[in-house]
């Protein structure tokens, strides 16, 4: 857990972001996308000290509204 605290405040500095550091730290949290019809087609679970995947996101996002989009055609 502490390894994983310094990498967030290592990521942190490099980003020039600061805080204070106060509240719960342990509280995680995620993303879940879903599509038209309320089916969950993306979840990702938050990891203490690793990055959210981005690119994973924006491509679910991308193929659903590209979905939505031929449907509506």
């Amino acid at each position: 857990m502490f390894r994983g605290m310094r990498n967030i405040s290592k990521r942190l500095s490099k980003k020039n972001i600061s805080g204070n550091y106060k509240g719960e730290g342990l509280v995680q949290g995620g993303v879940i996308i879903f599509d038209a019809t309320g089916k969950a087609r993306f979840a990702y679970r938050e990891e203490t000290g690793s990055e959210i995947p981005i690119e994973d996101i924006i491509a679910v996002v991308k193929e659903l509204r590209a979905e939505s989009k031929s449907k509506s055609t």
